[in-house]
């Protein structure tokens, strides 16, 4: 029988931040009445949930994609079609690029993006 003790052991993180992160951290868990450790922990678990969360109402379920890597905002120099819905996208607009491994890049308009 395989033990899962793993499953509920928690984990210590160290982060180096400045002086300034650390002032403004520390005053937002004075005020949320908090400890720093628990205030943390709660921005790190809704900004994965968030992220998870956008990407799949961004892009779907990512079969298409799921060869993204990483995703910039960009303002485009060239025009470009919109890798989703193929709009037109025209120089000098805003728009998110999902980059692979490979350097492959995939435009992403502003409907698609939203």
């Amino acid at each position: 029988m395989v033990n899962d003790d793993n499953e509920n052991k928690d984990y210590i993180i160290n982060l180096r931040v400045s002086r300034k992160t650390y002032d403004k951290i520390k005053s937002k868990a004075k005020e949320n009445r908090e400890t720093i450790s628990n205030l943390l922990r709660k921005v790190i678990d809704d900004s994965s949930e968030i992220i998870s969360d956008l990407s799949c109402d961004v892009f779907g379920d990512g079969k298409k994609f799921n060869d993204i890597i990483s995703y910039h905002k960009v303002f485009l120099a060239q025009d470009v079609d919109c890798s989703k819905c193929n709009q037109k996208i025209s120089s000098g607009e805003s728009v998110t690029v999902g980059e692979t491994k490979t350097n492959k890049k995939y435009y992403f308009c502003l409907n698609c993006k939203a």
